[in-house]
């Protein structure tokens, strides 16, 4: 049989159409065949151009006071304080949920135990490669994130009572040696909704039912006789809980509008779980491990972010961050004209990382938001419509969540033209691919030369070169950024979006598996929204959102010394384009072109 080569790389095509799984080792994963440019772009174009917003903006003593005023808020009277009825251990396996806050699995564990075990595993495959490309599955910046949510988590675990206990390894290889040796009834876990995800759990759970537990250990009310360790998983990382959800999920539907207009008017959103004043004491532990440093997960961070935003890791900076947009700073009153902005901490929430470690609650948003309209709207009906927008990205949130259930692994892979394959034909360096949930036939490049300049923003555009240094240098891009390097990767450059998809959950720290593969096959044409063809021209992008060139600028200290009006044209004084636009020049302003229609904007990939 011949076998099909991309220009990629010397791998069979067959390999990146259908590829095992890649192996790594722990603190020892497989090098990407990109360079990565994740440290920091030096400036010598004056301290203007290397300012830092810390994110938060406020001191660790602040933050300490907004997040115990919160729980304060939030912890039930002496009167309400529901009964601890359980027996026995329960163990708290944390994932994506790092908060105490709203937490129901931290919750269930303590009411139906005497005593909870939180526990953290830091998983090896989360610092491998990606599915297809190899890229480092966790970058840098995300890791250090991580690291401080860890640390603020085990912080504010310990004022309760509690500690957390910190493992390297596989969970299905620790977990149920763990529940034995404490003699733990039940592992309380948020549930997942991706294949990664979801082949963890079935692991976890076959390991504990092979747990005998002796007879002294208890057992929880909510358990059988049967006296071994149980897995009870917890949904708790949407606004809208997937059992209020007006029909069931295999009828989700496929336009965002109609899943909004019927969630608005037949759910309703269920309340923050409250906090017990103590979490008592949790069971004897010889060692407790440490929070790791960034080193010791294998990965480097040359020197700390030194441009652009800077964020905080943890369930403190993410109550601090709500209370600062929404009451310190008051800029709900503004999100709706702000929230496409590109320069600075305050044009968007910057909620979307804390969301995604699941340190904030988007049902407390909920609650915040509408505190918020009824404290500060008065006569001022403008508040509700920029609360509104708010939790119109919560949202669509959401809706990603619960397409990765009915849609499964289709929002991650393409398949191979099966008429293409028995033919054993390439089109130039393309292929042919049925991809995303409709199947969409396209023509993919994976051109390796046209993608290292996407992702290093080396493309001779200055809006799609600023945004990919912000993202390779702080971990974050706006909303409007997103949309504009995605459809320049994909309807520009005809590059495979997954390799887009994939380089972004390598940089990202605001990564969740169904947000940005969601949002990915939007922006390629190929998701479940049937209007398919979303290009943003590059130039009315650039006139409407960086009419002077302060973003640009500021990314791109060489375009500084031009005037305004040139920076985002700078022709021959900034680097060659590597390919030109599908429609149009960025001289056709000047020439007084028509630009074609921009794709209709469905605030694409999300960053709220």
């Amino acid at each position: 049989m011949n076998t099909i080569r991309s220009s990629f790389s010397p791998q069979p095509l067959k390999n990146l159409v259908c590829p095992s799984k890649p192996t790594s080792i722990f603190f020892n994963s497989t090098p990407s065949q990109f360079s990565i440019h994740s440290g920091i772009m030096n400036s010598t174009s004056g301290s203007g151009s290397t300012t830092v917003y810390q994110v938060p903006g406020l001191c660790s003593d602040e933050m300490d006071r907004i997040t115990e005023r919160t729980f304060q808020r939030y912890s039930y009277s002496p009167s309400s304080m529901p009964k601890r009825s359980g027996k026995g251990i329960a163990i708290v396996w944390f994932r994506n949920d790092l908060r105490v806050l709203d937490n129901e699995a931290l919750f269930r564990a303590w009411v139906s135990s005497e005593a909870v075990l939180p526990v953290y595993f830091f998983d090896p495959r989360l610092f491998g490669t990606t599915h297809y490309f190899q890229f480092p599955k966790t970058g840098a910046l995300r890791a250090q994130f991580l690291i401080d949510s860890l640390a603020d988590l085990k912080k504010n675990l310990m004022k309760l009572g509690l500690n957390l206990l910190i493992k390297h390894g596989k969970p299905e290889a620790i977990l149920p040696s763990l529940a034995k040796a404490i003699g733990a009834h039940t592992v309380y876990a948020h549930k997942e909704t991706c294949s990664e995800e979801l082949k963890v759990e079935r692991l976890v759970s076959s390991g504990l039912r092979r747990v005998v537990l002796p007879s002294s250990a208890g057992l929880s009310t909510c358990q059988s006789s049967t006296n071994t360790t149980k897995l009870q998983l917890i949904w708790g990382s949407t606004m809208y809980h997937v059992d209020d959800l007006p029909f069931d999920i295999s009828f989700l539907p496929d336009v965002y509008t109609q899943f909004r207009k019927s969630v608005e008017s037949k759910s309703t959103i269920r309340g923050c779980i409250k906090i017990p004043t103590s979490l008592g004491s949790p069971p004897n532990i010889e060692d407790w491990g440490c929070v790791p440093a960034i080193d010791e997960l294998g990965l480097h961070q040359e020197k700390q972010v030194t441009r652009g935003m800077r964020f905080t890791g943890g369930e403190s900076a993410a109550l601090s961050r709500v209370n600062e947009y929404f009451w310190k700073k008051d800029l709900l009153r503004i999100y709706k004209e702000t929230r496409n902005g590109m320069l600075g901490p305050d044009y968007s929430t910057k909620f979307s990382p804390w969301l995604a470690s699941g340190s904030l609650s988007p049902r407390f948003i909920y609650e915040e938001v509408k505190r918020y309209e009824e404290e500060r709207q008065s006569n001022d009906s403008t508040y509700c419509d920029h609360g509104f927008r708010v939790l119109f990205e919560l949202i669509w949130r959401d809706y990603f969540r619960f397409l990765s259930i009915k849609y499964g692994n289709s929002l991650f892979h393409l398949v191979f033209n099966q008429v293409i394959k028995r033919n054993f034909a390439i089109l130039l360096d393309r292929c042919l691919f049925l991809g995303g949930p409709r199947k969409v036939e396209s023509t993919w490049s994976q051109d390796q030369i046209l993608f290292e300049s996407w992702s290093n923003g080396h493309t001779g555009y200055p809006l799609i070169d600023a945004n990919m240094k912000e993202l390779s240098t702080t971990g974050f891009m706006s909303n409007r950024g997103r949309q504009i390097v995605c459809s320049f990767l994909v309807r520009d450059m005809g590059i495979d979006w997954r390799m887009g998809a994939e380089w972004f959950e390598t940089c990202l720290l605001d990564y969740d598996p169904c947000s940005n593969y969601g949002n990915w096959t939007y922006g390629a044409g190929v998701g479940n929204d049937p209007r398919e063809d979303r290009y943003f021209s590059i130039p009315k992008q650039a006139r409407t959102y960086d009419p002077e060139g302060e973003y640009v600028a500021y990314w791109l200290p060489e375009l500084k010394a031009l005037g305004k009006d040139r920076r985002i044209y700078p022709g021959k004084s900034y680097i060659k384009q590597i390919i030109p636009l599908k429609f149009g020049k960025l001289e056709s302003r000047a020439a007084g072109r028509p630009q074609p229609q921009e794709m209709i904007l469905i605030d694409g990939l999300h960053s709220i």
